[in-house]
């Protein structure tokens, strides 16, 4: 377990205040953080990130006991590490406490083996991060479309799409593993089985894997994320189908430099700049297919 015992002068923080593993007694508390902080994460990412196997998180407590931050830390094997939902109450900021905690998540990552660490920020928080030795990236796109009606469904060209099954998932997995760069399964399967069914699969005429989606049910919109394509033709088949029917307004978060920008606005999704991702460490170049939606459970 890591422990930071924050003194004074040595850490730039108030002494009295330290870091120690978040327990289940502090579930409660950290709703009440949550409030207090006004969490823009994905209101369902914390409870599916904290059953994820080798996630782990941290909370800071004050001198009275007050708990006044917290962190997540979430490594994949294959050497990416995420550090997510960091958050400080106002009264407790520019003490210290966010650079303690991210060092404490770094910490953990590197005992886990990520050579590369990722996060999401606002601006306001860059240097907090930049001092900690990460560095910026681009900015993520989020995209909305109010109304999935009448929308037309490209020719499959060779193409046939699926519902995701079960027993797709060791291919999926496998591919996915290879163009994202770590393995993401227990997340995905974490997700499939809150949401069974809302998976799609897009296959050639050979029946190799071109790509899939991930669909799952939050705050009264349909998320979509991972999702992943050969190509624009095998994309915009599995966008068409998941946004079939209508029903729920549909939402996409969309990593900087992904292709994904030009055919969403095709479709009549309106897009909002959101959050700058930065890097600890090497990012190898990317390998298979092209990511067209990270998954909303790990944005910060």
């Amino acid at each position: 377990m890591f422990v930071f015992a924050m003194r004074g002068e040595s850490s730039g923080v108030a002494p009295g205040f330290h870091i120690r593993r978040m327990t289940d007694g502090d579930l409660s508390r950290i709703m009440e953080l949550r409030a207090a902080v006004k969490w823009p994460a994905d209101p369902g990412a914390f409870d599916l990130l904290r059953g994820m196997r080798d996630a782990r998180w941290a909370v800071a407590e004050s001198p009275d006991g007050a708990m006044c931050g917290m962190v997540g830390a979430v490594p994949f094997p294959g050497g990416i590490g995420v550090l997510c939902h960091l958050a400080v109450r106002r009264e407790y900021r520019n003490i210290g406490l966010g650079a303690s905690l991210a060092a404490w998540a770094v910490a953990y990552l590197r005992s886990r083996g990520s050579s590369i660490i990722r996060l999401y920020t606002t601006p306001e928080a860059k240097g907090l991060y930049t001092a900690t030795g990460f560095e910026p990236g681009e900015f993520r796109t989020v995209y909305r479309l109010e109304n999935a009606n009448e929308r037309v469904i490209p020719k499959p060209d060779g193409y046939r799409i699926e519902t995701l099954c079960f027993g797709d998932l060791p291919e999926m997995y496998g591919l996915d593993r290879w163009s994202y760069g770590a393995d993401r399964s227990h997340l995905i399967l974490s997700i499939l089985r809150l949401h069974p069914g809302r998976g799609l699969a897009a296959r050639d005429s050979s029946g190799r894997m071109k790509g899939y989606l991930v669909r799952s049910s939050s705050g009264g919109e349909t998320r979509i994320g991972p999702f992943m394509a050969a190509d624009a033709s095998v994309a915009r088949l599995l966008l068409s189908r998941a946004i079939e029917g209508g029903g729920t307004p549909l939402r996409l978060t969309v990593p900087g430099g992904s292709p994904a920008h030009e055919m969403l606005h095709e479709f009549g999704f309106e897009g909002k700049r959101d959050r700058l991702r930065m890097e600890m460490g090497r990012i190898p170049k990317p390998r298979g297919l092209d990511e067209y939606a990270t998954t909303a459970y790990l944005a910060t």
